[in-house]
């Protein structure tokens, strides 16, 4: 029995389909199959019953799986002490990130993730606050990259950077001026992201309102052509628009801003990835918002978000 071979059982009780097993493990569904075959052979008795769909992991295949999860967590271990050994980040990691931060830090940080952790395998989601915190609960994933701060007991919080909440305007609105307060933009509609958005919640608190916006989308780009078409206004995070952007206003000081974290489960080991992947995330990320002192940090509403 192989690491392998373990990883693709953990994967299809995940997944319950080989098709989304295998090509979560970058493996053709055959070979997957096979090597199952093999383990089970092996063992003497079926992890999985095939004639359901979706798959269905039998009751000793539970066993085996939630031993095979401590096995590859042990083994992960082992990559992580070598890569300390060499000086160098190694193993599998996988992070979720909200989408209002992964649309502009991904594209900024994934050259330098593909060239300055070599031998780390990265798999990371876009996802929503909530379920980041559920895979995280569930060891699905090994890092998170939200919207803190969040004040849970079992979840340890790593503060990046603070980025400031600013207006996006329509094109011919006569109340823009440099900064903006709650009288500049009450008269406008506020447009806002959807419920599973803890960016939406936040937009709401800033602006001190409990009603329901005129406009929800999943989208950011969608709420901007709206505004584009004169319907409202939107707050947007300032690191995903272009600086030189008239359509942009910041708030009035102390500026609302939200904490962007790494947060992790108690016990996460893989402390040298975390350690180079702070140091890439904040050389990207300009040094004005390294510190909170000037920023009005508004907090994440877990019942909502």
């Amino acid at each position: 029995m192989t690491i392998t071979q373990l990883r693709y059982i953990v994967a299809l009780d995940q997944f319950k389909s080989f098709a989304k097993a295998a090509e979560h493990c970058l493996v053709a569904q055959p070979t997957m199959s096979l090597q199952i075959q093999k383990v089970e052979q092996e063992l003497g008795f079926e992890l999985f019953d095939r004639k359901k769909n979706p798959v269905i992991t039998t009751k000793l295949g539970k066993a085996v799986v939630d031993q095979a999860k401590n096995t590859l967590k042990e083994a992960d271990k082992l990559f992580e002490i070598a890569g300390q050994w060499k000086d160098e980040p190694a193993g599998n990691i996988s992070i979720g990130i909200i989408p209002t931060v992964s649309n502009y830090l991904i594209p900024s940080i994934y050259n330098q993730l593909q060239t300055e952790f070599s031998k780390v395998n990265f798999r990371i989601s876009e996802l929503p606050t909530l379920s980041i915190l559920e895979k995280l609960e569930s060891e699905e994933i090994d890092l998170g990259i939200l919207a803190t701060p969040l004040k849970i007991p079992n979840i340890v919080e790593h503060p990046l950077y603070y980025e400031p909440f600013v207006v996006y305007y329509p094109k011919d609105a006569k109340e823009k001026t440099s900064s903006v307060s709650m009288k500049h933009i009450e008269k406008y509609p506020l447009l806002v992201l959807g419920e599973e958005h803890c960016f939406r919640h936040q937009s709401l608190k800033i602006c001190n309102r409990n009603s329901l916006a005129k406009i929800e989308s999943g989208s950011v780009e969608t709420l901007k052509r709206m505004v584009d078409m004169g319907i409202g206004v939107t707050l947007l995070p300032k690191l995903s628009v272009d600086p030189s952007s008239k359509r942009i206003v910041p708030f009035d000081t102390p500026e609302p801003a939200r904490e962007i974290s790494l947060v992790y489960k108690k016990g996460f080991y893989k402390t040298k990835i975390l350690k180079k992947l702070t140091s890439l995330i904040l050389g990207v990320i300009a040094k004005e918002y390294h510190s909170k002192e000037k920023f009005k940090i508004i907090g994440v509403s877990l019942n909502q978000d």
